[in-house]
């Protein structure tokens, strides 16, 4: 038994560390303190934000630092959580730029309530659900502002004490924008705080038709 703990102990040290080092390298120049409060978007209609949406543009985010071809889709289920609400299914499906490899992340997303845009995603592992929850891609996240039918604006970000660190995420429903709507974007971001400079375009080229 004292070996079983030790070796518990030693488990979640390391995903500890590697969850700090996933969520605060990347983007300790986000700021002190601990994250924004940005309220529900007004009126969010989960229902019209439901469907397939291609990853356009990104902050850096080292889980994705090889990925390309991202795609996620939202999908309604008859799921409900203890406290009775909607659960959606998640899908996230990519290709690593390096190997050609595809991969496929399947996960739950829970909104907060049934006009909130801002919803807890887990995704599934094997690992114990304490430790998934730190694992990247699991977290709460956030529809900033979208028109449904071309854009949205997902965010997520972690306080850490003295300081947080957050990921924007631009997505459509074609894997790239006018320049009228990637203006109204940036806007919108600017109006929030937010800096589209710390944008990258995501790797779109030559993606399969199957994502």
């Amino acid at each position: 038994m004292p070996h079983q703990l030790a070796e518990w102990r030693l488990l979640w040290a390391v995903f500890i560390t590697l969850w700090l080092t996933v969520r605060l390298s990347p983007a300790l120049a986000s700021g002190f303190g601990k994250c924004p409060n940005y309220p529900s978007m007004p009126k969010f209609n989960m229902t019209k934000f439901l469907g397939k949406w291609y990853e356009v543009e990104r902050s850096f985010y080292l889980p994705e630092l090889a990925s390309g071809c991202t795609t996620l889709t939202f999908e309604n289920t008859t799921l409900r959580d203890a406290a009775g609400r909607s659960q959606l299914e998640i899908s996230i499906k990519s290709v690593n730029q390096w190997t050609g490899n595809p991969s496929v992340s399947i996960g739950e997303a829970i909104p907060e309530s049934e006009t909130s845009s801002i919803m807890a995603v887990q995704l599934q592992s094997r690992l114990p659900t304490a430790i998934a929850r730190l694992l990247p891609g699991s977290g709460r996240y956030q529809v900033l502002y979208t028109n449904y039918d071309n854009f949205a604006i997902l965010w997520s970000c972690t306080s850490f004490v003295a300081v947080h660190a957050d990921q924007i995420w631009l997505l459509g429903r074609e894997r790239d924008y006018s320049t009228e709507i990637r203006k109204k974007i940036y806007n919108a971001l600017e109006q929030l705080s937010l800096d589209p400079d710390r944008l990258f375009i995501a790797k779109n080229k030559n993606c399969p038709t199957t994502l």
